[in-house]
């Protein structure tokens, strides 16, 4: 269920130097989307697509070489391909850049430096780097001290609906990590933030918050941890994990049958990867009955769930008309969500609707990291 358009022309149009076909490639490689892998072609084009003057591509050699993944750790090239996007605009690009002028080591300790990079950051909507300006602001870290501009930054942050990164500033408040004060009365703020929203991590540690500000002894962070593995979530995950591990396994050796029950328990845990998979499978005929219509319905909650993979194919879908009927609209849409969540082919596709594909999807999608 593949987009056979892009499979023809991204090779003709990434050698004629278009950077968006360039870094769809470099994706593919990387990742084995339609081509077998290859980590020494995937550099290769995300270095050309780096040149024709793609801000993303830039961004995931920064992410590559920071990380050691498909090239050797570089603490210099990190540095040059993270500047050069942030400066190209890569929200992402323009945090990092701002962490490192707050912790020094690969770059000098610099405040007001990495205020001016955290501030252009968040402007841009991330919600973590709106979060690092209104405590800049709140401790007066590389900017004049002003609570008012602090809590209009948290309150943007506060509006952003991210239970989970409500969980990680709580945390951060409550044990004093990532350079950031202990403060049991921001880290229960958070926390409660959190957990009126149902996240069963935030209200275990608001209750925990609340015992420690009464004077009960509190856990250490091993130990709240410890304790987090076991909340009923976490549980859940890790039948959803192992579901879809047994899934693969069953699947590599040819035994369809098992594998397609066990994609079937992931999926109905809500694994977006689980649920693609049934809908190639509902595609192909494996196991199941050949069903195209269900392989599209399998696709739209694979969608819904998150899965960049069903959000590109659903984007090919209505864009060709195949199995729904055609609406460009629709797939400039399911385009732009593969695209935020990491999909880099994606990109190449919105380039015949649009010329600037990256501006499109950040001022479309949530950035969520």
């Amino acid at each position: 269920m593949s987009s056979v358009r892009l499979d023809k022309k991204i090779f003709s149009d990434a050698e004629a130097g278009n950077p968006y076909a360039r870094l769809g490639l470099a994706y593919m490689y990387h990742f084995g989307k339609n081509v077998d892998p290859d980590f020494e072609l995937a550099m290769k084009w995300y270095i050309k697509s780096s040149e024709s003057g793609c801000s993303r591509a830039k961004w995931e050699l920064a992410k590559i070489f920071r990380d050691g993944t498909i090239a050797e750790n570089d603490d210099d090239l990190f540095l040059f391909y993270a500047r050069g996007a942030a400066e190209a605009g890569v929200p992402e690009a323009k945090m990092e850049i701002g962490i490192h002028y707050i912790l020094g080591g690969l770059v000098p300790k610099d405040d007001r430096l990495a205020f001016e990079w955290m501030y252009s950051a968040a402007e841009q909507g991330l919600p973590m780097a709106q979060f690092m300006t209104g405590y800049m602001f709140g401790k007066g870290v590389g900017i004049i001290q002003n609570i008012v501009e602090q809590e209009m930054w948290y309150s943007k942050v506060g509006v952003s609906g991210d239970a989970d990164l409500y969980y990680w500033i709580g945390k951060n408040f409550e044990y004093g990590l990532f350079n950031i004060d202990v403060d049991l009365f921001e880290a229960g703020r958070w926390y409660k933030f959190g957990a009126d929203m149902g996240h069963e991590k935030c209200s275990i540690c608001w209750r925990a918050v609340l015992g420690a500000l009464s004077g009960k002894t509190t856990d250490t962070l091993d130990e709240r941890e410890a304790k987090l593995k076991e909340t009923d979530v976490e549980k859940e995950k890790a039948r959803r994990d192992e579901a879809l591990a047994q899934a693969d396994q069953y699947l590599e050796i040819g035994d369809d049958r098992n594998a397609f029950i066990n994609y079937q328990n992931a999926a109905d845990l809500g694994n977006p990867t689980a649920m693609f998979t049934l809908a190639l499978m509902y595609h192909g005929g494996m196991f199941v009955k050949r069903s195209d219509r269900l392989a599209v319905e399998m696709l739209s909650k694979a969608s819904l769930a998150g899965s960049e993979d069903a959000q590109f194919v659903m984007g090919g879908l209505y864009e060709e008309g195949r199995g729904v009927k055609k609406d460009l609209g629709e797939a400039v849409k399911y385009y732009t969500m593969a695209a935020a969540n990491g999909y880099l082919a994606a990109y190449y596709s919105l380039t015949r609707y649009m010329n600037h594909p990256e501006t499109h999807v950040r001022n479309s999608a949530v950035i969520k990291r």
